[in-house]
């Protein structure tokens, strides 16, 4: 696939968030703002960042291999002190999912680090109270 495939699958993408307290789920879309809920929560931080470990450079992995470097990314976040919600990114209509992450509390060199280690080619980086964007790494 190549980076124009991809970065269009990026911005077709649907990256939902699980909110707290069981009060359903905010959608993340690439361009547009920040739900007020997500803005909400991320009260008093910089900004908040859509990841997940599946996939490393869009190339599909077993499952297995998806959940163990998942897990390994929520207890990476978990231990430096991050807040996380669970989400999922999406293509309405098509059958493929991602589990993720949303996550805030770290600095912006500490969510590189982690989008790199996890060989993800972007994340979608969102400021508190702006438009969700994508951060490239490799790929697009």
């Amino acid at each position: 696939m190549d980076a124009t495939e991809l970065l269009a699958l990026y911005h077709a993408s649907h990256y939902l968030v699980r909110l707290p307290g069981g009060r359903g789920r905010a959608t993340l879309r690439i361009g547009e703002p920040i739900p007020q809920p997500l803005a909400e929560w991320l009260a008093g931080e910089t900004f908040g960042f859509f990841i997940t470990a599946y996939n490393p450079h869009s190339v599909a992995q077993p499952a297995g291999a998806n959940r163990r470097t998942q897990k390994q990314l929520l207890d990476t976040v978990r231990a430096c002190g991050a807040r996380v919600l669970p989400g999922v990114g999406r293509i309405p209509g098509q059958r493929w999912r991602e589990p993720s992450l949303f996550v805030a509390g770290l600095s912006l060199s500490e969510v590189d680090a982690l989008a790199e280690h996890h060989g993800q080619n972007a994340i979608v980086l969102v400021q508190a109270h702006g438009i969700a964007e994508l951060r490239c790494y490799a790929g697009c």
